[in-house]
């Protein structure tokens, strides 16, 4: 059975198990997430697209070849002899079938050179992924610890994310205070920050809302005084104008009497 065969299997004994045990909990890891925060990976990877870029360019200059002898033998087909034309064509013959082999070895499906080496810069960080995720499921007592690209899911609760956690215990393994610890005392000294219970997390939540509801309600107070000190600024001004106003009309009215 594959990898993600076994993945599937295990999801729908999950799933199975939800409906029968409601306390069944939960967790899943994303491994793509982890695989392109780790540096050292990161490096590797585009080294070997590297390689590849240049096995995929050697793969089309023999195609190229091949592709240029078989027009030259068709142009002058007329003007050679049957043996030259059979020569020629098993030449043709042997360039393909090294290309052929030249593609099996760098990209074939079982063991070419890509699927090997791809495999050798994923399985060490998975090996210390499955480490981590055995002592999170002992510690924090998870019944299923998944992968998210594994499993047969459509929807899954940030809540049960656990990849943060475990690429910051892989990220400390790689330091050196902390490589000869063990897993489980450095998940000891995360979980106090990474885990919170369902009843904090809820509390948070409604803080945030509370929060900002509250500074909803203050930028429109806010508002409404600014609103209202433009209104009166505005009627004190008009006030002003109309005073002057008759002051001016007033005064005419005295000058016109002399």
């Amino acid at each position: 059975m594959n990898i993600k065969a076994f993945f599937l299997s295990l999801s729908l004994v999950a799933t199975s198990s939800l409906w029968a045990q409601k306390a069944t909990r939960i967790a899943y890891v994303d491994m793509n997430y982890i695989l392109n925060n780790m540096e050292e990976y990161k490096v590797a990877s585009e080294q070997l697209s590297q390689k590849v870029a240049q096995w995929e360019k050697e793969i089309e200059e023999k195609q190229a070849e091949i592709d240029t002898r078989k027009q030259k033998l068709e142009a002058e087909k007329p003007l050679l002899t049957p043996q030259t034309v059979k020569d020629r064509e098993e030449e043709i013959q042997v360039l393909e079938q090294n290309l052929e082999d030249y593609k099996q070895k760098r990209f074939g499906a079982e063991n070419g050179d890509y699927i090997t080496q791809r495999w050798k810069l994923v399985q060490p960080i998975q090996d210390q992924v499955f480490n981590i995720t055995q002592q999170i499921g002992k510690t924090k007592k998870f019944d299923y610890i998944f992968t998210s690209d594994d499993a047969a899911s459509i929807y899954a609760d940030e809540k049960n994310d656990i990849t943060k956690i475990v690429l910051r215990l892989l990220k400390r393994k790689d330091n050196a205070e902390d490589r000869n610890k063990e897993i489980s005392t450095l998940l000891k000294e995360n979980l106090s920050f990474e885990f919170k219970d369902e009843r904090q997390r809820k509390l948070e939540e409604r803080q945030r809302a509370h929060q900002e509801a509250l500074s909803k309600r203050q930028a429109e107070r806010e508002r409404i005084k600014q609103k209202q000190l433009e209104n009166r600024q505005k009627r004190e001004q008009e006030r002003q104008q109309a005073l002057e106003k008759k002051r001016q009309q007033k005064a005419a009215g005295a000058k016109s009497e002399k």
